[in-house]
């Protein structure tokens, strides 16, 4: 199976006229590449416009978006996140692309995994396009003939929730780590002020 079989369409932002300096929360900001990586959306990667524009619904980035960065270097071409909430000031840009897909077949938190395994990333750095590995690029066709293997929907919710609430626990451990290096690397100088 592939990813072309179970979209319903693919929407794409538009290349806007935008300044070298980020826009603020509450000021229309058009996506960068960056907002779209490995992790969680990152609505603050998002530049200003240059001048005043009535933004069309269709490029609004909204709960529930499945987006796909269609540029960007190797490591991150093909990069897909799932929006958690509305952002009515944030817009697609023409190299960020918001795949609408059938829920009937297929669960958005799953696919988000499928995306991200070996044979999915193979086959994307394997067609992706460009002169140098700073920015590269792939077409709507290398995205609709990712391949993909599909369990039963309800299978795919129970996998989805499976691995969501392992990447928890590696994250809380993460979190705690880097807590007791902070107090380690603190340590010295609360050392120096017991004996001073």
């Amino acid at each position: 199976m592939t990813l072309g079989e179970v979209l319903l369409d693919i929407q794409a932002g538009k290349s806007f006229q935008t300044a070298e300096v980020l826009a603020r929360p509450d000021e229309l900001g058009v996506l960068k590449v960056s907002a779209v990586t490995w992790s969680d959306f990152r609505a603050d990667e998002a530049k200003a416009l240059k001048e005043a524009y009535e933004p069309a619904e269709s490029h609004k980035v909204k709960k529930g978006d499945f987006l796909i960065s269609r540029a960007n270097t190797k490591e991150f071409v093909g990069a897909v996140v799932l929006v958690d909430r509305d952002y009515p000031f944030r817009l697609l840009s023409d190299k960020t692309l918001r795949l609408v897909l059938d829920e009937d077949r297929v669960c958005k938190d799953f696919l988000l995994f499928a995306l991200r395994s070996s044979s999915a990333r193979n086959h994307i750095e394997h067609f992706a396009t460009g002169t140098s590995d700073s920015m590269r690029n792939i077409s709507q066709g290398v995205i609709t003939s990712i391949p993909l293997n599909l369990p039963k929907l309800n299978e795919q919710r129970a996998i989805a929730a499976r691995l969501k609430a392992q990447f928890s626990e590696v994250e809380k451990a993460r979190l705690g780590a880097e807590a007791q290096l902070r107090e380690i690397s603190a340590l010295p100088a609360k050392l120096l002020a017991q004996v001073f």
